[in-house]
């Protein structure tokens, strides 16, 4: 029941809940509605769960893990919320069944059960429909109370889908299909949301500006993961760390009044993958995997990557001109203190997209773990 798995994909997801839990105890300091402790606590506790949720190889613990997790939220928010609850539903039930109907007390079973294609489907379908449940940009109000990378569905993904995945012939034509679909959706919601940005209340704007981009980028590592193509594998890892980190500096910027230039050129050189940054390494490995076996879907891939620039910088020099058109005092605050978040995930960035080779070889290794070379296409 207590078995470990502190593979090579466990220390790839670490610096992605480690971003989470920093986004958390930021967020909740932010709020004001914590002390600074308590919130450093909530953020200490996010990293806990989320850390046993990557590093368990039960899934009755990553069950009971993620139990307790939607507890703490829910006493952090003091609220009941929609799109947690859903998610993890989906996730307790397709997990259940793997562990009722397959036998099955370890991740490192799965590749190796005998499930009947009736129940494989059914649990392939529940871990797809969590992952688009943290995809698509509904729900708004719910965007402070969620994660911004969707750590917990992409861990069940890997752990479950990918091994199960392997067994169905369709599962890496029809769920990358899905994912370049819901990334096409997202891209056209940022660039109506950036055409009515002064329709919008701040925080309303924000959040959705964030469940917009995050649906995007997380989209992409979801075509890169079910793709069942090398390089795209291992750019979709890449991009679930660039991802994580663009997502946190663009919450960080868009939650700036006023929201400095510099910032929100950094925040858009992060998200949209500039040459320089991780993201950049990531989006070319991706698109070269898809290339020569899934021309179409990597033409659909640069499309809605296309697509996303200009929305994304049209939302937020929106956001620039209507906040110092509504707020004319706040255009002059030259001394305005230095975010350090902001400067810790561009720093990152750009020290990894300029010095990609490690981790590139660290992503390699991962997805040679958790996609085995019998379960690949050829090339």
């Amino acid at each position: 029941m207590f078995a470990w798995m502190f593979d090579p994909f466990f220390w790839l997801v670490v610096p992605v809940i480690v971003l989470e839990a920093l986004r958390v105890a930021r967020s909740e300091r932010k709020r004001q509605r914590y002390s600074v402790a308590m919130a450093a606590l909530f953020g200490a506790l996010e990293l806990l769960v989320l850390g046993l949720c990557a590093a368990t190889g039960s899934p009755l613990v990553f069950m009971l893990v993620m139990v307790v997790r939607l507890a703490i939220v829910r006493v952090r928010e003091r609220a009941w919320w929609v799109r947690g609850p859903l998610k993890a539903s989906l996730l307790l039930v397709a997990l259940g069944i793997l562990m009722a109907v397959g036998q099955v007390s370890s991740f490192a079973e799965v590749a190796g059960t005998n499930l009947d294609p009736t129940w494989r489907i059914t649990i392939l379908v529940l871990i797809c429909a969590a992952c688009a449940a943290a995809i698509m940009p509904v729900r708004i109000a719910d965007e402070p109370k969620e994660t911004l990378s969707a750590p917990l569905a992409f861990i069940v993904f890997v752990r479950v889908g990918l091994p199960l995945g392997a067994q169905e012939p369709l599962f890496a034509v029809v769920v990358p299909v899905v994912a370049v679909a819901m990334s096409l959706v997202c891209a056209l919601w940022l660039f109506s949301a950036g055409k009515r940005a002064n329709q919008f209340e701040d925080s309303t704007l924000v959040s959705e500006l964030l469940v917009c981009e995050r649906g995007v980028l997380l989209s992409f590592v979801w075509l890169g993961l079910a793709s069942n193509e090398h390089l795209a594998g291992i750019g979709a890892l890449l991009l679930w760390w660039s991802g994580s980190l663009a997502l946190l500096a663009l919450e960080a910027s868009l939650r700036r009044r006023p929201l400095p230039k510099p910032m929100a050129f950094f925040a858009l050189a992060m998200a949209v993958n500039l040459p320089g940054t991780i993201g950049f390494v990531a989006e070319d490995l991706l698109v070269h995997g898809l290339l020569y076996e899934r021309p179409i879907l990597a033409v659909a891939f640069v499309g809605v990557v296309t697509l996303n620039a200009p929305a994304l910088y049209l939302a937020l020099v929106n956001v620039i001109v209507d906040v110092h058109a509504r707020y004319p005092h706040l255009q002059a605050q030259p001394d305005a203190p230095r975010s350090i978040v902001m400067l810790v995930a561009a720093t990152l960035s750009l020290l990894v997209g300029l010095i990609p080779r490690p981790f590139v070889a660290g992503a390699n290794q991962v997805y040679d773990t958790i996609v085995p070379a019998s379960h690949r296409a050829d090339h």
